[in-house]
């Protein structure tokens, strides 16, 4: 793939693939980087199942075995995190650098928001020192009703 191909913003996620496939001694193949391009795209929580949807009616038409490979790869490369929220579908979504974020997902509609606060950040580091760890990574999921789903359930 060439390099005016790659969005400015995606440059980071581009150059660390091709370091690790070279590490690995993969190549990069034209339906593996189709598949990616569309990952970025969506920008979001994706399952393999839905990023299969949307690609199988392309010329690619790239078989849901590879799309599962696709996203392996990326998360041994180190570039995506797998979740596992309610519905007990896995999801795929990026791990930019330099960002954390944590979730708040519907038991109901299965609805994902992220977001940031540095108060909960400060006292998991709090918590962590207490009991004397270092941490090197966390994931804080908080489970629940979204606005929608809680009003429905009072109807």
């Amino acid at each position: 793939m060439n390099q005016e191909m790659r969005e400015k913003k995606d440059e980071w996620f581009w150059d660390k693939l091709d370091q690790y496939l070279a590490k690995a001694q993969l190549k990069q193949s034209k339906q593996r980087n189709f598949i990616i391009e569309e990952f970025l795209r969506l920008n979001t929580h994706v399952s393999a199942e839905d990023l299969y949807s949307r690609l199988k009616s392309s010329e690619h038409n790239p078989g849901l075995a590879t799309v599962y490979r696709t996203l392996n790869l990326l998360k041994e490369a180190g570039l995506v995190d797998q979740k596992q929220f309610s519905d007990g579908k896995a999801v795929f979504e990026i791990l930019a650098p330099g960002t954390h974020h944590d979730h708040l997902i519907c038991v109901a509609c299965h609805k994902v928001i992220e977001f940031e606060n540095d108060e909960i950040e400060t006292l998991q580091e709090e918590v962590a020192k207490r009991y004397g760890f270092r941490l090197t990574h966390h994931s804080l999921d908080l489970f629940g009703y979204c606005t929608e789903c809680w009003k429905a359930r009072a109807d």
